[in-house]
């Protein structure tokens, strides 16, 4: 689709924003919309890092979008991206309770209303609470490789750099050796995202927090420039699983200052922001059957279950989104979230082969609400169906932060959640 568009909002400042939601294609008319040289760059970035592309004429320019939604100044006009399910005034409340952070934390400095600037400071919020967090239960250690001049011998000497040693009269032994310190990637991530964050965020109350936050580690974590490569280097295991979440929001925090790297951009009052709506749609919903299902089951989220074989040995796992289990680990249910209009095809085979390797009967393909009819797809020959459900966005919302006691917001999503996936015997 590519439909013409008009300006129906201006910042105070008098530039035109243009908005579209995800997976629009608009075009609007007119010559005030140029993208300049010096911006050329940005443009070619938002194409790479989101999918979002700019096509510039002398009177017209024309705009799509995918699966991210966010804000971006330019000289002539601002771009806004809007969700398509969720009411852009509740979407920092989506982000908080995606990411399990209590509403009340920085109420005081998050208006939720339609602030194009407001993008970038609802992830640091959410960053600074899974942090705090982290930090309260103890900075995760490994051991780590070391090479130094020591005045004893320890681990492993190294001969050809003794040899330098003596050759230099230095009476030092040059080891090598494993030592247990909580200078590693992991929080050197944590270190480094909140210095960013300290120059990014507009509010004292944060900047506050987050020297406090740096406070408590910097004497055992170095500050190192981190990149989007570093988190490639990290593998999740038990021992540093709670690290998972700080790190998604850190990485989401870090790609967006790729837009500003260019001294351009950082004369602009907006700051440049986007977020991949499926990433937010999962942890929605993980959160809700998490923390809201029923006590009586065991919801476990990105249930890894080991699934292909390459003669005989390991070759690929699979990872529903949640697997819902019983007292005595059977299972009861398979749910993946699926941010999309309509289940596809591909998404039906992904989920059908998810029934058959749990050795269930139905799975639950769970999908935002667009005034779409709830539905079953069955295989009759393989005897397994796919239950097509949908969730409201904003009513949900409503439900969470309504000013209710816990225990009866929590019974009514509940309620609400049993109805979609009854739990079955």
């Amino acid at each position: 689709m590519n439909d013409l568009r008009t300006v129906e909002e201006k910042t105070d400042t008098g530039k035109p924003i243009l908005e579209l939601k995800e997976h629009d294609d608009f075009h609007w008319m007119g010559n005030e919309f140029t993208i300049l040289p010096k911006e050329d760059k940005l443009v070619e970035r938002l194409e790479e890092e989101f999918s979002i592309r700019i096509i510039s004429k002398s009177d017209r320019i024309r705009i799509s979008a995918k699966d991210d939604v966010g804000v971006i100044e330019f000289e002539n006009f601002v771009l806004r991206v809007k969700p398509k399910f969720v009411k852009f005034k509740n979407f920092g409340k989506l982000i908080d309770f995606a990411n399990d952070i209590e509403y009340e934390q920085f109420d005081d400095e998050i208006r939720f209303q339609s602030d194009i600037d407001s993008g970038i400071e609802w992830v640091i919020r959410s960053f600074l609470a899974t942090t705090q967090k982290l930090i309260h239960g103890g900075l995760y250690g490994s051991y780590e490789e070391q090479h130094e001049d020591v005045s004893f011998l320890r681990g492993k000497l190294l001969m050809k750099q003794q040899i330098l040693n003596d050759l230099k009269l230095n009476m030092k032994f040059h080891c090598e050796f494993d030592e247990f310190t909580s200078n590693n990637l992991e929080n050197q991530i944590i270190r480094y995202t909140l210095e960013q964050c300290k120059i990014l965020t507009k509010f004292p109350r944060k900047k506050k927090l987050i020297q406090r936050l740096i406070h408590q580690i910097d004497s055992q974590v170095e500050y190192k420039t981190i990149t989007i490569e570093d988190f490639r280097e990290i593998a999740y295991t038990r021992l540093n699983a709670r690290y998972a979440k700080p790190h998604l929001l850190a990485k989401l925090i870090i790609k967006n200052m790729g837009l500003q790297n260019l001294n351009y951009q950082r004369t602009k009052f907006i700051i440049p922001f986007f977020v991949r709506m499926y990433d937010v749609w999962e942890l929605f919903v993980t959160n809700l059957f998490e923390n809201y299902y029923d006590n009586r089951v065991r919801v476990k989220p990105q249930d890894y279950q080991q699934a292909w074989f390459k003669d005989g040995s390991p070759k690929k796992g699979i990872q529903p989104d949640i697997v819902i289990y019983n007292k005595d680990g059977k299972v009861l249910s398979m749910i993946d979230a699926k941010y999309m209009h309509e289940l596809k095809e591909k998404e039906m085979y992904q989920i059908a082969f998810y029934i058959n390797h749990l050795k269930c009967s139905t799975g639950y393909a769970i999908l935002p609400y667009e005034r779409n009819r709830d539905h079953e797809l069955s295989v009759k020959k393989q005897n397994i169906s796919i239950k097509v459900r949908h969730i409201p966005i904003d009513e949900y919302l409503n439900i969470l932060y309504a000013k209710k006691p816990s225990k009866e917001i929590k019974e009514e999503i509940s309620s609400k959640l049993k109805e979609i996936v009854p739990i079955t015997a």
